[in-house]
């Protein structure tokens, strides 16, 4: 019985001092009773409560207005404020901040409610609006393609987000556009991706010499390696040692520049002099930033073993000038060419393990930038073959008698020195 009195007189004595405060923050704050001016509501106040329902003390604050106050969640927390001269409005804040509440006012009513969290609401309006999209109807929208490759166009205009969740894009190839199902509001921004990427792609057309000749040839036009001439503009030298043995042929290749337009009549001019030989004249039609590529040469058939058993077969090695050309369009006509040059020869027989036998292909190549204008022309050259030639003169019948017959006959040998030249004009393509 003890105890239970001890319990009952500390609950009296914590609502009695629970009234006390009211009463004193009443006292305090009613001084006039009567309907507030907009001068006297920004009076102060001064609140002290300790472990205190929330409750009790929006109560005391809506009383303080003489505002009715309705609470729609229940709200059971207890709070330790005390605030000194401060003005109601802020006073109200505060409460409401530590208790994660919120008040809305309609006349002299104050309504109080739990604060929602700011992601619940953005989750909330995110939901709405995926529910409103989900009612709107899908319209077509059909896209002819002029120039742009159907899958990529697909695959970016996915990638860049440009479809609604129940959009759908798809390629007709047999009208080669591209077929849009989705909402109307999503297709602006997809007509203006699909015509910035829907132009044409630049072409470059390649018009390659691929001629032998000597010195003299080479200077009527105007080619000069190493250094700048009237005519032509060293662009770099490469002198190569491929580490290639008892060669036919010696590599240092070498990059000139030509411009004017007279290279087909000039080569042609030299060629009916015997000054050089035309050995192919390929024109090729390429776009932007792909490689064309031109082959020159033979298939070289040799016989090879096949063991102990006397057996034979014929194979065949590639002995070609290759040549690769990847144009970049850059700004006021220019464009940079990406080259690759090979130069396969036939070399030796070699003896295999099992008695068979294989043939060397002797491989020179190199690789190179070129930057350069529309219409000029880049020479390669360094590929040097010397040509032997023997010639025999003699009067028949006495030529062929012993002794005396060598008076009679004459065989001179002839070496001649020519190079290897390629030729190569780009030209824009509008």
């Amino acid at each position: 019985m003890f105890k239970i009195s001890q319990i009952l007189k500390s609950l009296a004595k914590k609502y009695l001092n629970i009234v006390i405060l009211v009463m004193l923050f009443s006292m305090s704050c009613w001084a006039n009773p009567k309907t507030l001016s907009s001068a006297e509501s920004d009076d102060l106040i001064s609140i002290n409560f300790y472990q205190t329902d929330i409750a009790i003390i929006l109560q005391a604050l809506a009383d303080n207005k003489q505002m009715n106050l309705v609470m729609v969640d229940d709200l059971s927390t207890k709070q330790t404020i005390k605030l000194q001269n401060v003005k109601w409005q802020k006073a109200l804040t505060v409460v409401l901040n530590s208790a994660n509440l919120r008040a809305e006012i309609d006349d002299n009513i104050l309504f109080i409610s739990k604060a929602v969290d700011p992601e619940v609401l953005l989750q909330k309006k995110l939901l709405e609006q995926k529910e409103l999209q989900l009612n709107k109807p899908l319209n077509l929208l059909t896209i002819p393609v002029n120039h742009a490759d159907l899958n990529n166009l697909v695959e970016t205009i996915q990638s860049q987000g440009l479809l609604s969740e129940r959009g759908k894009a798809i390629i007709d190839k047999r009208t080669n556009s591209i077929i849009i199902t989705d909402m109307s509001t999503q297709f602006s921004n997809i007509k203006k991706l699909a015509k910035s990427l829907d132009q044409p792609i630049p072409q470059v057309h390649i018009s390659a010499h691929i001629v032998t000749m000597n010195k003299q040839s080479m200077d009527e036009l105007g080619i000069k390696w190493g250094y700048t001439g009237h005519s032509s503009q060293v662009l770099s030298k490469f002198d190569v040692d491929f580490g290639v043995t008892n060669a036919a042929s010696s590599v240092g290749f070498n990059l000139a520049k030509l411009s004017g337009s007279l290279l087909n009549l000039e080569l042609s001019a030299l060629e009916s002099e015997n000054q050089l030989e035309i050995i192919a004249s390929p024109n090729l039609l390429t776009a932007n930033q792909n490689m064309a590529s031109i082959k020159q040469g033979t298939e070289i058939p040799y016989e090879v073993s096949n063991g102990g058993n006397g057996a034979t077969s014929i194979e065949f090695k590639q002995a070609v000038l290759g040549l690769e050309v990847t144009p970049k369009i850059i700004a006021n006509d220019q464009m940079i060419l990406d080259l690759y040059i090979t130069q396969n020869t036939a070399g030796r027989s070699i003896k295999r393990r099992d008695g068979g036998e294989a043939l060397a292909i002797e491989t020179q190549e190199i690789r190179t930038q070129v930057k350069i204008k529309s219409g000029e022309t880049v020479v390669l050259g360094g590929i040097f073959q010397q040509i032997n030639n023997v010639s025999k003169n003699s009067v028949p019948g006495i030529s062929n008698v012993p002794i005396i017959g060598n008076a009679f006959k004459n065989k001179t040998k002839k070496q001649q020195k020519r190079e290897l030249v390629i030729f190569i004009t780009p030209q824009l393509v509008e």
